[in-house]
């Protein structure tokens, strides 16, 4: 919740900066924009495949039409609840990128008109200032930076969330236990958050470092949702951790092997498109980094 209200606090500094025009407020709501549409549209995405009838989830004392009907009310809340944020976000990105929009952020102040013969202005001569483009962290990587650092945020905060002691850790489809792995994770978090200052920075041992941080977790990420333990371990842990939920004495109805596998595949997904986007805009950010070094010498 602390978290929750200081992005909060930060979104009502951002709308200020939007009215008065500051540059840092566009990249900052381009930032969380992108942030919203992706992240909202991969949670419809998710549950639409998990809320679906058929997929193994019963609800207890609830006969088949009966889970059917709150499946699809599920499907449909979840559709609406995200859809909304996740359209706001695509208006943010496709408005704020917008070559006028951007040029009313960029333009600091107008030129002084001259002055005719009468002392008028001549309003036809008036002209916007201009401004020399300083290199900049080029759109897609901005974005995707804006994801690493408040991932890393979320995960140095998972250090003080209470996890059961046999909650797994899987490193290539093994699973591992105890403090050693959860200390682990936050580590290399923490190490993809500061490649995500870096890149906002132009530094090119960022984009390679995330590269091959990414590269890392896809390979763990297929070698643990194909191995033939992954499912049984994490059913077994969960159900342990949930059936001290009165509300599931019996069991979850969460708990199917599409839900547990799908949890891991959409990871697959998440991390694929990170490494498309880091080849994608490979080229323009080493301009852009070039560029950065050659004003600072």
């Amino acid at each position: 919740m602390v978290v929750m209200f200081a992005i909060a606090v930060f979104g009502i500094f951002v709308g200020v900066g939007v009215i008065r025009r500051r540059n840092w407020a566009r990249i900052s709501i381009l930032v969380w924009g992108g942030f919203m549409a992706i992240t909202c549209l991969a949670i419809v995405g998710f549950s639409l495949v998990i809320f679906s009838s058929g997929m193994g989830i019963s609800l207890p004392n609830a006969s088949g039409a009966d889970t059917g009907r709150v499946m699809l009310f599920t499907k449909i809340f979840m559709v609406i609840f995200y859809g909304i944020p996740a359209a706001i976000g695509v208006w943010w990105l496709v408005l704020f990128t917008r070559p006028r929009v951007a040029e009313a952020f960029t333009i600091s102040a107008l030129t002084v008109p001259a002055l005719d013969a009468s002392g008028f202005p001549q309003l036809a001569d008036a002209a916007l200032a201009p401004q020399q483009k300083r290199p900049a962290c080029p759109l897609p990587l901005t974005i995707l930076a804006g994801f690493l650092i408040v991932g890393s945020v979320f995960m140095a905060l998972f250090l003080f969330v209470p996890v059961p002691s046999d909650m797994p850790f899987f490193l290539f489809g093994h699973p591992f236990y105890g403090t050693a792995p959860r200390i682990s994770m936050v580590v290399l978090g923490l190490a993809s958050g500061v490649a995500g200052i870096g890149i906002l920075k132009l530094k090119v041992w960022a984009l390679y470092g995330e590269f091959v941080l990414q590269v890392v977790g896809l390979a763990n990420c297929l070698a643990t949702v194909f191995s033939p333990n992954y499912t049984r371990v994490m059913r077994t842990a969960m159900a342990s951790m949930t059936g001290q939920n009165p509300a599931f004495a019996g069991a979850n109805p969460m708990l199917s092997d599409t839900y547990i596998k799908s949890t891991m595949i959409f990871a697959i997904i998440f991390i694929a498109t990170t490494l498309v986007v880091l080849i994608w805009q490979r080229a323009r950010f080493l301009d852009q980094a070039a560029a950065a070094s050659a004003a600072k010498a």
